[in-house]
């Protein structure tokens, strides 16, 4: 990963091209091929060159108007994309000619104050998860638009919802937050920092136990279990940095937080590349991707020519699905 600064200068560059190293990925449970949509927005970041920050430059420098209709307009650039493998080119090429089917309706989720109003209807010891999936029932919505997927809401209402003192307003901000339930500690972290937000108590970055930092001072292991844990503690800063510009009272290191936040970054980083310099593990890498490119080379030509490109899809996810996520999980070492 790299530094704030770092990121930021590569922001500014132009994106000439996009090389897609494969177009499957692994979703937790087993391989499939990127979709179309996925593909082609990934795709048409090639050619960008300039960001909207740049186009606006022109008010803020010191030039007089003649000069600033002086300068040349930059031309449009033309983006290349293409892969790494050969056997991949010919799905995103597929992808790069098929026509999307338009969206018919939009995602919406309940605004603040209907979803409040809402929760007055019921007893103050009604589970919030109960409240949404209930307004979600009853919620009548015009054809063009639809409500958003609550899961990811009901599973941060369920986490937080023993912490007592919390306000309406304050499990809304919760469920609207970028947290992760799913990995080691976080449904603990989770319920800390709504503890201090109902306690009104120090948030304070080294008065909440939960943080697992002590990770940052052990040894570095190549193993999943050391990786889960520095990637939940990036998940975990990244919710506090969040938290403290919406309970700016309460979670209050928000520099600290920073720090932590690029120590942890350099630490994953150097977990990974220790983890792809193993002599071993990268062996059982290329073997794994020989498979997959083994499995894709088959379909070439009905993806080439065929006009059932879903059928031909099915037929390639289901050729690259392991038997089980663990056995994926040993075949490449972690």
């Amino acid at each position: 990963m790299s530094s704030v600064s770092d990121q930021a200068d590569i922001v500014c560059r132009a994106i000439k091209r996009i090389i897609f190293e494969s177009v499957s990925k692994f979703n937790g449970s087993q391989h499939e091929v990127i979709e179309d949509a996925s593909l082609k927005q990934i795709a048409g970041r090639a050619g960008r060159y300039r960001t909207a920050a740049q186009a606006e430059g022109g008010a803020n420098e010191n030039a007089t108007t003649s000069q600033a209709i002086a300068k040349p307009i930059s031309p449009p650039s033309l983006g290349l994309v293409t892969t790494l493998e050969t056997a991949d080119l010919p799905v995103l090429r597929k992808a790069m000619q098929t026509e999307l089917s338009p969206i018919m309706s939009a995602g919406i989720f309940p605004p603040t104050s209907v979803l409040t109003k809402f929760a007055t209807y019921f007893p103050p010891s009604t589970s919030f998860s109960y409240i949404l999936l209930r307004l979600h029932e009853l919620s009548m919505n015009h054809p063009r638009y639809h409500l958003c997927n609550l899961n990811d809401q009901t599973a941060i209402a369920d986490s937080i919802q023993p912490v007592s003192n919390l306000t309406i307003h304050d499990r809304i901000v919760f469920c609207a937050s970028p947290a992760y339930t799913k990995g080691p500690g976080m449904r603990s972290v989770l319920q800390a920092f709504a503890r201090c937000v109902g306690e009104h108590s120090s948030g304070a970055l080294l008065d909440i136990p939960e943080l697992d930092l002590e990770v940052l001072g052990e040894e570095t292991k190549i193993d999943r279990s050391h990786i889960e844990r520095l990637e939940s503690l990036h998940r975990a800063l990244i919710l506090y940095l969040w938290l403290s510009y919406r309970f700016a009272g309460v979670f209050v290191d928000q520099t600290m937080a920073i720090y932590v936040k690029k120590l942890v970054e350099e630490k994953i980083d150097t977990v990974l590349a220790e983890y792809s310099a193993s002599p071993e593990i990268r062996e059982r890498i290329r073997k794994m991707r020989e498979d997959a490119l083994m499995q894709i080379s088959k379909l070439n030509e009905p993806i080439s020519e065929s006009d059932d490109f879903e059928t031909q899809r099915k037929r390639l996810e289901g050729s690259l699905v392991p038997d089980s996520s663990s056995a994926y999980e040993q075949s490449v070492g972690i």
